[in-house]
């Protein structure tokens, strides 16, 4: 049986991946641009992924004609053991001094990103997803007193992914359990960002 028609499902969660804008944040003119660096975090415990669909009826004939639905946004809620502070300061838009930011009730847009991540399916194939256009929500943040039993606490992040301003795009997904998925690897595909459908045929020449 090949694989795509198996009944196939995920085992777990590997590594995160964020990269960030170059300037910030994109435009409607062009695919946006990422920082050539892309941070492989293997820190994540789960991601929550809520959609916000919207959808609309058009009843005729005294039948449901048309029952169509937008999803313009998904929340992402991560939950992770740690960030490094250089990751969190580029998601968070601070610029430091000495060590210090400071942070004012004024106005800001929070810079944007792209996360991704790679989930294994049961057969040892794997899902990897991008949504390129990420903004972080403040955190809430609280500290606990160390106590004898030693214990790690789990830290939350959350997320809103958005569609680009140039395509619409709000995410990438890749399952190398498709028949189409022939050399290419999630490893291959989180290497850099994909955004959009033009990327491929020079991305993976040989996959598509």
């Amino acid at each position: 049986m090949v694989k795509a028609k198996e009944m196939l499902y995920p085992v777990g969660v590997e590594n995160l991946y964020i990269a960030t804008m170059t300037g910030g944040k994109d435009t409607a003119g062009a695919i946006p641009t990422y920082d050539t660096e892309i941070y492989s975090l293997p820190t994540i415990e789960t991601i929550g992924i809520q959609g916000n669909p919207t959808t609309a009826t058009k009843w005729a004939s005294n039948m449901l004609f048309v029952n169509a639905t937008k999803n313009s946004t998904f929340t992402l809620t991560l939950d992770h053991t740690a960030l490094p502070v250089e990751v969190t300061d580029k998601i968070m838009g601070y610029l430091a001094t000495k060590g210090i930011v400071f942070e004012t009730s004024d106005v800001k847009e929070l810079p944007y990103f792209a996360v991704g991540f790679i989930a294994p399916l049961n057969d040892g194939s794997k899902i990897a997803r991008w949504y390129p256009r990420v903004q972080v929500t403040p955190p809430q943040e609280s500290y606990t007193s160390a106590t004898e039993e030693s214990t790690i606490p789990t830290q939350q992040l959350v997320m809103t992914a958005s569609p680009l301003l140039f395509n619409k795009v709000t995410k990438v997904d890749f399952n190398s359990a498709r028949d189409s998925a022939t050399g290419i690897t999630a490893e291959e595909f989180m290497a850099q960002v994909v955004a959009d459908q033009s990327q491929l045929e020079t991305l993976f020449p040989t996959g598509v």
